[in-house]
């Protein structure tokens, strides 16, 4: 794949580098990702019992050169060993406007440079039971924090970004309910703390926004890992700290307990990270649930 040399900046990345204090546009209402930093034990999402710890600094350096550097990912550990034994429904959000049409495929990343990330997932239903043949849909930000596609002028405004499709995709889940995607560490933009959205469907997948779906919703990193890898990691350092925490964040912020929505990570032999979540659909009689935010949160 062709690696993606820095370009010029936006003004909307010049803004956020020299701290402008502009206000966040508030159009995004979908959650974000948190993460723990021990080895993955391998329970869910709504039914962690952990929280995310601030353990950034029990990291080493990370690789660079997005997933072509998983060079020993075929050993990478099963984060799912544990069974999931209370399985509590995982929160909807609305999916925001930097969504388009996906591809379906396992690595997202276009051949974009940045930290490696597997980002592997279980989809259970509310009776722990694995969800077969589930569609899983992730998009987030490059490393810029700049979405690809044709979408809202808020989420890009370059026309090289708006012709391209990096970091969306598809995959149906195996009989255990799992799905593995290969990408790279987003980005951040003004008004929300890093995150990836995701979109669980059954059935044909269909592009649309307003498409049927068991679940849209988001994941996050912890505030100290993010803070961690803004500072001190290649390409990342470039653009600084996020002006959003997970606590502030317009999407999550208003959760007393944002585990549930909080990857746990682990860092790989080849210096690759393992992010992983649990996520628990409703049955059809089960009630909709959606995440609290502490204001709203969106692209400047």
């Amino acid at each position: 794949m062709t690696r993606h040399a820095p370009r010029r900046i936006t003004r909307r990345e010049a803004l956020r580098r020299i701290g402008a204090g502009v206000a966040a546009v508030p159009l995004l209402s979908t959650l974000g990702c948190a993460v723990s930093h021990d080895e993955p034990d391998g329970g869910g999402s709504g039914s962690d019992s952990s929280t995310p710890q601030d353990g950034a600094a029990s990291f080493g350096t990370w690789a660079t050169g997005g997933t072509a550097a998983m060079t020993d990912a075929a050993s990478y550990p099963d984060p799912f060993t544990a069974a999931a034994s209370a399985c509590v429904m995982t929160c909807q959000a609305t999916i925001g406007p930097c969504h388009t049409t996906s591809p379906e495929r396992a690595d997202v990343s276009d051949g974009w440079d940045g930290i490696p990330v597997r980002l592997a997932l279980r989809v259970l239903d509310e009776a722990c039971q694995p969800l077969e043949d589930a569609i899983v849909e992730i998009w987030h930000t490059n490393y810029r924090g700049v979405y690809s596609g044709q979408i809202n002028a808020a989420c890009n405004e370059d026309e090289v970004d708006r012709q391209a499709g990096y970091f969306r995709g598809y995959q149906r889940t195996s009989a255990d309910g799992r799905v593995d995607f290969d990408t790279v560490f987003p980005g951040w933009y003004s008004g929300r703390c890093v995150h990836i959205h995701f979109r669980i469907m059954t059935g044909t997948y269909d592009a649309a926004d307003g498409a049927a779906a068991t679940l849209v919703s988001q994941l996050f990193f912890s505030d100290a890992l993010v803070a961690s890898i803004f500072q001190s990691e290649p390409l990342y350092a470039d653009y600084g700290q996020p002006d959003t925490t997970v606590a502030t964040d317009g999407v999550v912020g208003g959760e007393d307990d944002p585990s549930p929505y909080v990857c746990d990570v682990a860092q790989m032999t080849d210096g690759a990270m393992l992010a992983s979540k649990t996520i628990i659909v409703r049955s059809s009689s089960a009630s909709v649930c959606s995440m609290q935010g502490s204001g709203m949160g969106g692209p400047m």
